[in-house]
């Protein structure tokens, strides 16, 4: 039995598919309250009409739509009918019927259920392209509601983890993201485009394609705002090698993918990556946008930081609150101030809980350390060491006596102001090992077991990475620096640490698409004559 409104709706949705107005279905499909006065009459006649008690609603509605909309769910001639749109709109209608704003679970449960049947008639190769907006309204409601219950975990804590195809365990926001990203699969694939590689005439990416990056970002929304980046990885590779270049899309959508990137490429260890990324993110983010700035800002330091690039304070003062935050780290950094940096990094300083919050605390730990011993080594050649006479072929040498001293007095400075000042506070003795015989461990102690094979240890380290320019004379223990003639000692023996890491470093960033790949698997061309084919890399027949 057909309802007023109800009759009214489905014939608007009639003439919108006929024109083939994809926006104006999204506007029409509403689910975010509040609602205007014709839905919430719709939402009364469904329920009277199509009880949930009622075991047959559920077919009888799905007929009632087709009743209206059969007529242009009907493909053209040697095209599939849309059956999917009709299960699809049939179950937005029980998503009104049933949908508590109150109980976000419930909420989020009828969503996900909703997405799963447009993500069905998404897939349809001539008309699913006009649910494109409203799957990507639905997915962004959805990626909400993930989020907020992950913030949540009480309202979520009953639920049990459900095993993935691969027999993974898979919580609900992890859940949320593949329901998205099953969307994004279908845009990935689409075939229905009139150009190459997905493009239009202007270069514009056409069909599907124009969802990729826009549904691909909500995702690793989800992925990074509850830490399950795992299932980023799958994201990057598929857009790396199936999805027109980067810059075909909007800029919002570049910024946001490339800051996504960039992070991940931070959380495996590719930082001179991260950079790349997130500098492509940082240049092309709006000016205004202060909040965005600010984060990629943050993220952004921090990888030219470890990569042994000082920030500019104009970025620093660009975005509040990271001027204080890093400039610290910087001053450490250039003085070769080891107390200071790790004091700095420690959980009882006032900066700890920002690097911790964003999780950059022991990258800068572990890789900028190595910067403040070359920094001490520096100074130490400049206050200590020996010129020689480049001219009479004697290297600059500096005595790794020095080193041991300075070191020493750094490494004993900060366990006194860790452990009190004195060795009283270092007493603590675990009760497994009461009694037993050994090593007294105090200050003292641990001091002495810094001896010269720890120098030549950290100044090997400095010479492998090519923070330091020279040779270590173990017989006589001097440090000598190499190419003086040419630089002068100071500039030849310390070589600039970015250019140094950065020379050694790949540009490409797998997971950036720059530009089509026309040799590769996703995107060869047709091959037929008049073309040129390129065998420079051809081995010869039999070679292995």
């Amino acid at each position: 039995m057909l309802t007023p409104t109800l009759t009214q709706f489905l014939s608007e949705i009639s003439g919108i598919l006929s024109n083939r107005d994809a926006q104006k279905l999204c506007s029409y499909l509403v689910i975010e309250p509040p609602y205007a006065p014709i839905y919430e009459t719709l939402r009364s006649e469904v329920r009277s009409s199509f009880n949930s008690q009622d075991g047959t609603s559920a077919q009888r509605l799905e007929n009632t739509c087709l009743g209206k909309l059969e007529s242009v769910l009907k493909g053209a001639e040697g095209d599939q009918t849309w059956t999917a749109f009709n299960k699809f709109i049939a179950q937005y209608f029980f998503f009104l019927r049933d949908v508590d704003v109150g109980n976000l679970l419930a909420t989020y449960e009828l969503l996900s259920e909703l997405l799963q049947k447009a993500n069905s008639a998404l897939k349809h190769p001539s008309s699913g392209v006009l649910l494109l907006p409203t799957v990507v309204s639905y997915s962004r409601m959805l990626s909400r509601l993930a989020i907020g219950l992950d913030k949540q975990p009480h309202l979520i804590a009953h639920l049990r983890p459900t095993a993935s195809d691969e027999g993974a365990r898979e919580t609900l926001p992890e859940r949320a993201a593949n329901t998205i990203r099953d969307a994004f699969v279908t845009c990935l694939n689409d075939r229905t485009g009139t150009g190459h590689f997905g493009l239009d005439s202007r270069g514009q990416p056409e069909g599907k394609k124009r969802g990729i990056y826009t549904i691909a970002n909500l995702c690793l929304k989800i992925l990074f705002q509850c830490r399950k980046i795992r299932g980023a990885a799958q994201i990057f590779e598929n857009i790396y090698n199936q999805s027109p270049p980067l810059k075909a899309f909007g800029k919002a959508e570049r910024v946001t993918y490339l800051y996504y990137l960039g992070r991940w490429s931070w959380a495996n260890g590719h930082y001179y990556r991260a950079q790349k990324a997130l500098q492509g993110a940082w240049d092309e983010c709006h000016s205004r946008c202060d909040k965005q700035m600010r984060l990629i800002g943050i993220y952004l330091v921090a990888s030219n930081l470890v990569l042994g690039r000082f920030p500019k304070l104009a970025v620093l003062d660009r975005c509040p609150g990271l001027r204080e935050r890093y400039e610290p780290l910087c001053q450490a950094i250039r003085k070769g101030d080891l107390v200071g940096f790790r004091r700095l990094l420690d959980p009882d300083s006032p900066h700890y809980a920002f690097y911790s919050r964003y999780r950059i605390n022991l990258a800068i730990k572990n890789r900028c350390e190595v910067f403040v011993w070359r920094s001490m080594v520096r100074r130490c050649f400049i206050l200590c060491g020996d010129p020689g006479a480049p001219e009479q072929r004697k290297a600059p040498t500096l005595d790794l006596n020095f080193l041991l001293a300075a070191w020493r007095w750094q490494e004993k400075t900060y366990l006194l102001q860790t452990t009190g000042g004195g060795d009283s506070s270092n007493t603590y003795v675990d009760p497994d090992f009461e009694g037993a015989e050994g090593i007294d461990l105090t200050i003292g102690d641990s001091i002495e077991m810094f001896d010269m094979t720890s120098v030549i240890s950290r100044m090997s380290s400095l010479i492998h990475q090519d923070l330091v320019n020279g040779y270590l004379a173990h017989r006589s223990q001097k440090l000598a620096i190499q190419g003086a003639r040419q630089k002068g000692a100071v500039a030849a023996g310390f070589p600039n640490m970015w250019k140094m890491i950065s020379a050694r470093s790949s540009d490409e960033v797998p997971g950036w698409k720059l530009e089509m790949k026309t040799g590769g698997a996703f995107a060869r061309a047709a091959f037929g004559p008049g073309q040129v084919v390129n065998l420079s890399g051809a081995r010869p027949v039999g070679a292995s």
